[in-house]
């Protein structure tokens, strides 16, 4: 039986992230009993995602708590999104003038109302200080209320912080008051001119020139989706394989998450810095996972870049924005740690012989005597498996959704103890077609019944993809030859020499080779 997980939801195949809305914040969410984000069909991916999702869930009941504790006058507690004293005050700011254009826009009777000069002494008391409570209150009250409602600020009226904000907000609208003098006169070029809203403003000149950047509205997905097109023409690096793509779309979806964000254009040195530390300080990855996270993004990044001819990102932001993102070290980790014993071993496979599901009861054999990863055993078909000069033959295929590590098909030999298990005769009596049931996600059910039927109490156990992967090419040290074990292996050694080994002739002799391969049991 699968792991729960609390606040994961299946219906009909299709998982959710799933968390109910308690009954007294619901009129502040539109009456609704409960909220739910679609996670996909894949319940690995669904399960990586489930953390960010219900984090996301979460930040909305927060909302309407604020909202609750305002409509019952209790102290409000910071918000997620608490905004600083000077943030709230450049808000106020650009709010303050983007009202401006909205009246101007609205007729010529706007630019001809006159600044209140008394209206301007009394802010001029406000920022320094000389007004009281009762007097700052009704000038700028209700704009500390509006920030307090959207959740930006949790000021109490009366004390040393209200004081403090209220004061920034007098400043605020005096400076904002100063751009719509000068637009009476034609002057639309003006900047404010107190140090704390100069600031701000450069920093948003960079923001301007982030959202007016050409390929703004390019998303994650979209350049995922062209890498694939491109590298199905022949263009480019060569193809990635599905599993690596899933890594990829699984990291970019938890950033996405993290940064509010599908947009690539705006990504920023910073946003990852902030995304690595997150996920390093929770301690629920390893920091090899962090690493391979963060070079995900850094990979599609790069894609985006070259597909937009080097103008992906705007011009004050030179190159791809992860560059120059510090990595964590990984913690050093021996083979022997993603090895299976052979105690293990002989375990997994003695308990496979008992195993009612094909995959489970085939697929670990075919994996520890041969070396393969389970996802190019999944898919295998009754007429990949053939005969040649009195040798059994696997041939693990390239194409039609099928793929290897090196995007490259091989013919594998048979071991004896398969034969002697009694995997050919299984073989011989199956229908043409699919040996194993299930599709993509087959190898993950493979891993969920090793866990829970297999080692049940046992924590920290390899996946069987190293657990008998680094064990057979243990075995090959048994006198099989350096280029045999890397063909049978499927690795590349970065020779011409690779794509050779089609010929019957060469098959015959890795055959030979195999028979040097003790079994395990």
């Amino acid at each position: 039986m699968a792991a729960r997980h609390k606040h994961l939801l299946n219906r009909d195949g299709r998982y959710f992230a799933r968390i109910v809305i308690p009954k007294d914040l619901r009129p502040f969410l539109d009456n609704k009993t409960e909220f739910r984000e679609p996670l996909g069909a894949d319940r690995r991916a669904a399960i990586s995602r489930l953390a960010t999702a219900i984090a996301g869930l979460q930040a909305k009941i927060a909302v309407a708590e604020r909202k609750a504790q305002i409509a019952k006058g209790e102290p409000i507690t910071p918000g997620r999104y608490p905004l600083t004293v000077d943030q709230i005050a450049f808000r106020n700011y650009n709010e303050r003038v983007a009202f401006d254009d909205l009246l101007r826009n609205s007729g010529p009777r706007w630019a001809s109302v006159g600044i209140d000069d008394l209206h301007v002494a009394f802010l001029r008391d406000g920022i320094a200080g000389k007004l009281n409570d009762t007097a700052l209150e009704r000038l700028v009250g209700d704009r500390i209320e509006r920030y307090r409602r959207l959740g930006n600020t949790t000021v109490v009226f009366g004390t040393d912080e209200w004081r403090t904000l209220a004061r920034a907000l007098c400043m605020s609208e005096l400076e904002a008051l100063a751009r719509v003098a000068e637009r009476d006169e034609g002057d639309f070029t003006g900047k404010p001119e107190n140090p704390v809203l100069a600031k701000a403003v450069e920093v948003d000149e960079v923001a301007a020139d982030v959202s007016e950047a050409e390929f703004n509205n390019l998303t994650f997905e979209a350049v995922i989706d062209e890498k694939v097109r491109l590298t199905k023409l022949g263009l480019g690096s060569r193809e990635k394989s599905e599993a690596t793509l899933d890594k990829y779309r699984n990291a970019v979806h938890d950033f996405e998450h993290f940064r509010r964000s599908k947009k690539i254009a705006t990504v920023t040195l910073e946003e990852g810095e902030a995304w690595r530390n997150a996920m390093l300080e929770t301690g629920k990855l390893s920091r090899k996972t962090v690493a391979d996270r963060l070079s995900a993004i850094r990979a599609i990044l790069g894609w985006g870049q070259d597909q937009a001819k080097g103008k992906l990102f705007p011009k004050h932001q030179k190159g791809n924005p992860f560059d120059h993102l510090g990595m964590p070290v990984s913690e050093g980790t021996g083979s022997a740690e993603r090895t299976y014993s052979l105690k293990d071993a002989r375990h997994l496979l003695t308990s496979a012989r008992v195993a009612t599901r094909a995959s489970n009861r085939w697929i670990p054999w075919i994996i520890a005597h041969t070396g393969a990863r389970v996802n190019e055993i999944t898919p295998l078909e009754r007429a990949d498996v053939f005969e040649l000069e009195g040798h059994w033959f696997i041939h693990i295929r390239v194409g039609d959704g099928r793929d290897t590590k090196t995007h490259k098909g091989r013919k594998v030999p048979v071991h004896r103890a398969l034969i002697k298990e009694g995997f050919i005769e299984w073989m011989k009596v199956q229908p043409d077609g699919k040996l194993f049931p299930g599709g993509k996600n087959e190898d993950q059910r493979i891993r969920e019944w090793i866990k829970e039927k297999v080692f049940p109490n046992r924590e920290n156990m390899p996946p069987p993809n190293h657990g008998f992967r680094h064990l057979f090419e243990d075995a090959l040290f048994g006198g099989v030859s350096h280029k045999a074990a890397l063909y049978i292996t499927g690795r590349s050694s970065g020779s011409s020499a690779d794509d050779y080994g089609g010929s019957d002739l060469r098959l015959i002799e890795i055959a030979s080779q195999m028979d040097k391969v003790r079994s395990i049991i």
